[in-house]
């Protein structure tokens, strides 16, 4: 477990997109974490899947997203665009015969990726701790009914020990018992009561979706979550995507509104 001192930071939802990492990297740095934890999606609808992938194999944990298994097999259940970015994406990265052993390594790294990881009562996820890289645990899932938690956000905290983190939507925030609040709504820092259970989504480094074109991460040292948003330079990302065939423009006019 991180000290107060050298917090844990927390990535996910990278997709290919250089510029944000970067950023993300660098602001990491100056706040010193001594670790940096990846929940997946490192790949897809970005323009720079290698160059993320090798920055990624350079932290200190990456775990398997829905998009890494769309690259790796097939994009089953995807939107045309992402599919087709799928499907560039796997040309770009998939060796053969005659590939390099750094291509190689990419590829095996990518089918090692491991599903889950858990530590000290904290448990690492894509998606959710019920259905690793596949369900959505969205913002609607943490209203009350009469009072109580959905049924859905209910059996996910049953399978948290303490606190879990997650990505995949890639919108930040944090569901307890008690519903989901956004990073806004907690002044941008979280500390979980004693006797609770939380599930943070950390955001999205590459592709934001709450209406804010910023990258978003966490850090947590044991005892704070606390939410950071990143500027980068996102028309770079749009002029890239838009330039390469196989990629829809629309993936880059998205990041624009974060959305």
């Amino acid at each position: 477990m991180a000290s107060a001192d050298q917090p844990i930071a927390f990535v996910s939802d990278i997709h290919s997109n250089l510029e944000a990492l970067e950023a993300v990297l660098a602001d990491i740095e100056r706040r010193g974490a001594g670790r940096i934890l990846c929940l997946g999606d490192t790949l897809n609808y970005g323009p720079d899947p290698i160059k993320c992938l090798h920055l990624v194999r350079k932290m200190d944990l990456a775990l398997l997203g829905n998009h890494e298994e769309a690259v790796l097999y097939e994009p089953i259940g995807f939107n045309r665009w992402a599919a087709e970015s799928a499907i560039w994406t796997r040309s770009i990265l998939k060796p053969n015969c005659l590939s390099d052993g750094r291509k190689w390594a990419n590829w095996e790294f990518l089918k090692a990726l491991a599903l889950r990881y858990s530590e000290d009562g904290m448990l690492l996820v894509h998606a959710s701790p019920r259905e690793p890289t596949s369900e959505y645990l969205l913002p609607s899932d943490g209203e009350l009914i009469l009072g109580d938690a959905s049924d859905k956000l209910i059996e996910n905290l049953e399978l948290v020990e303490r606190i879990c983190f997650v990505g995949h939507t890639h919108m930040p925030g944090v569901f307890t018992a008690a519903g989901f609040q956004t990073p806004d709504e907690l002044g941008g820092e979280f500390r979980l009561p004693p006797d609770a259970k939380a599930i943070i989504n950390v955001g999205s480094v590459g592709q934001p979706r709450d209406h804010i074109r910023d990258s978003s991460y966490v850090t947590y040292d044991g005892e704070v979550v606390r939410f950071h948003r990143v500027p980068y330079d996102v028309q770079k990302t749009c002029d890239k995507i838009k330039a390469i065939k196989g990629l829809a423009e629309r993936n880059g006019l998205r990041l624009l509104h974060g959305e």
